[in-house]
Order: C-alpha cells, then structure tokens, then sequence
C-alpha cells in the first residue's frame, strides 16, 4: 500500500511512503520513496491523504445506476464550492439505496496523476482507500501531512481534521477509553495539545489498517482493470482466511475437519490391512490342514494349485492344462476351415500349427479358449498357449 506525500504532486518526483504485507495484518516493510524505487507487489493499494479527501453524509436516490452518479452531482452541487464534477466521488462498502451512507469526495486531477504515475512506474493500482473514514467507534489520531501536523477526530460524525500547535486545542468529546493514536513525530505535541495520553501508531500501521477497511473507491467513471480487482478481491478473501482474528474459529474448524478427515482414512487403511492380512492368514491355515506335506508357504493360492494338480495326476484325473483337455477345447471352439497340422506340447505351453487358418477363425479360437483360462501368442501359422490359470502348476 502506497500514500504521496504530497498530494499535489509533481509526476515521478513526488515521493511516496508505502508498506509491504506478507499477511494482510502486519507491516514487514516500510518507507518512503519515489515511484520507480517502490517495491514490486502484487497488490498496490493506493491511500488517499487525510486532507485531500472530504466526507459528506447523503440518502443515496432511488435511481438507475447509470444514473446514479449525476444524482450525486445534484446533492453536493449546494455544499461545495468546487464543481462537483471536477471530483471524483465513492459511496461506502454496503451502501444501499433510499439509506444513508458516506459519501468520500476527492481532487480528480491529483488523483488521476497519482494513479498514472503508478502506472508508468510498473505499479498498476488494484484498489483505492481512504486514509482514514468515519466508522461508528469514536477515536483521535496525531498525524503529519505534508509537512503540518494534524489532529484528526475519526467517528460516526465523519473525519475532521484541524491543525495542530504547541497550544491546547479543542477537541471533539471522546470517551475516557477511545484509542488516541499519534505518530513518533508528533506524539509530544498531541499530549501537550489535548491533555491525554496518546499510544504510538507509525505511518506504516497506518496504512496497513486503511487496507482492512473493505473500502474500495474506484467508483463510477474510475475503474480499475477487471482482472486487478478480481485479482484483489481472491488475493483479500485468502488473507482474511488465512490471517484474520475473526477467522480464527473457522481455521480451527477447518483443521479440525481435515485431521479427523485424514485420521478417518488412515483408520479405514488399517482396517483393509488388517482384513487383507486375515484372510492372508486363512489361506495359508487351508494350505496347512489341507496339504500337511507343505511346510513353506510362499503364495498359498498358487502352491494349493500345484498341490491339487498333482492329486489330480496321482488319480488319473485330467487337470486343466492337460493336452487331452486343450484339445477338447480347441474342438469346440476351432471354426470350419481349421485343422492342426502339428502339435508341440510341453510342461509350460502347447504350440499348435495352424493350417487353412482365417484371421476370423483364429481371433475367435484365441477368445474362446482366453474364456478357458489360457493366455495366446498368434504367429501364422503357429499358434502358442499358456496355461493363465496355473501359471506354476506342473504339466505332464
């Protein structure tokens, strides 16, 4: 965020006091320099002095947008000695028509420079604020602006500004416990002036805090670039989230939420494990009871296959990858027009030489016995087989 110190500036000489945010809530950074020497941010907010602006309290019309502005132009046209259209004008956050709301008022020409000046120093605005705007909790502030020390009294009257002297002035009531705020410069002078103590409140903190008003004044015939305000507006919601007090509940739910989330899971992990290893376990018991001559269990399912196999072969059975049963197969799914001319087969694949073979007639011999649970390899006119089923278990 940025201020001029000067408000009637000369372009790329006047200087400016700004400060960098890394959260939105403190300042890291400080100081004060020209245009061209400002650090790069993604966010440049430009801050309105106190004394450039004026505040004006109005019942917004009832009218069409478009309209709205010449409106304006009609209420203050009595209460201001410059032409009002020679200002530039913002309506407070959340304004409402046929309520009353603040109307700021500023210098349009100054202002117009200040934001082009930014611009051609690679430091295009997203957002406008005042310093500081009338809000409904009463408080004074100690300040220096160009050159001349100010007390300022900020509340639901408005913001009135009135030198200040190494004399008592006059100030607006406050109450005993409303925060008076002065910069270093001037803290001395505002005790001597009013009486009260003041707590310190540097330029930078300043100018952080008029960012967190939700004040945004490029209104009416001044925008900002569609893409910076959006750009502000996500860049803003995310600070609030992450930083602000008030969302500090909504943090702690959130994270509440993702622990619980994440330990849920991880339960539910421990749970398929256990359950995978149980059954695991019961496999490996069947293998046991079932085959008492196996003592080593490696992969239960394949060596039962085994053990089963040879059963089979010990009784005469046939098992699946036997030849007698690839050939019944092969009957029943080899087309018209099919016929072996050679059969290799050994203990890990059957090689079958196709003769009068159509691609067709092989596709839908390779499917049906891929249904019987061997795996093919087609090379006219060889035809090679795999037992998928049992990848292990012995052949004949």
């Amino acid at each position: 965020m940025v201020r001029p110190l000067a408000w009637q500036g000369s372009g790329g000489t006047t200087e400016w006091a700004w400060a960098h945010s890394l959260d939105g809530q403190t300042a890291h950074a400080h100081g004060q320099d020209v245009a061209a020497l400002l650090p790069r941010d993604d966010t440049v907010v430009l801050v309105l002095p106190v004394h450039a602006t004026s505040w004006h309290r109005v019942t917004v019309p009832k009218i069409n947008a478009a309209r709205l502005r010449q409106a304006l132009d009609g209420l203050l046209e009595d209460r201001l000695l410059a032409d009002p259209a020679s200002l530039h004008l913002a309506l407070q956050p959340g304004w409402q028509t046929g309520q009353a709301a603040w109307l700021l008022a500023c210098d349009k020409a100054p202002l117009l420079a200040h934001l082009a000046t930014l611009q051609a120093a690679g430091r295009p605005v997203s957002r406008i604020v005042p310093d500081l705007a009338p809000c409904a909790d009463a408080r004074q502030h100690a300040l220096t602006q160009d050159g001349q020390a100010w007390l300022v009294n900020v509340g639901p009257l408005g913001v009135v500004a009135q030198p200040l002297s190494d004399h008592p002035v006059a100030t607006l009531p406050l109450a005993h416990d409303s925060p008076r705020l002065a910069e270093p410069a001037c803290t001395a002078r505002a005790e001597a002036a009013t009486g009260q103590p003041f707590a310190i409140d540097t330029p930078a903190q300043r100018l952080l805090r008029s960012t967190q008003e939700g004040w945004n004044a490029a209104q009416f015939d001044l925008r900002l670039s569609a893409s910076a305000r959006r750009g502000q507006r996500l860049r803003d919601a995310w600070q609030q989230l992450v930083h602000a007090p008030a969302w500090r509940p909504t943090r702690w739910g959130l994270g509440v939420l993702v622990a619980s989330g994440v330990l849920g899971l991880n339960a539910l992990a421990w749970q398929e494990k256990q359950a995978l290893q149980a059954k695991q376990q019961q496999a490996r018991q069947w293998l046991t009871q079932t085959f008492p001559s196996v003592t080593l269990v490696l992969d239960a399912p394949r060596q039962m296959q085994r053990e089963l196999a040879n059963l089979q072969r010990a009784s005469g059975q046939l098992g699946s990858g036997d030849a007698e049963i690839l050939l019944a197969q092969f009957s029943s799914f080899s087309q018209d027009g099919i016929a072996l001319s050679a059969i290799h087969f050994t203990h890990s694949e059957a090689r079958l030489t196709l003769a009068q073979a159509t691609d067709n007639a092989v596709t839908a011999l390779r499917q049906g016995l891929q249904a019987q649970g061997w795996q093919s390899q087609y090379a006219a006119p060889v035809l090679t087989l795999t037992p998928a089923a049992a990848p292990g278990a012995p052949r004949p």
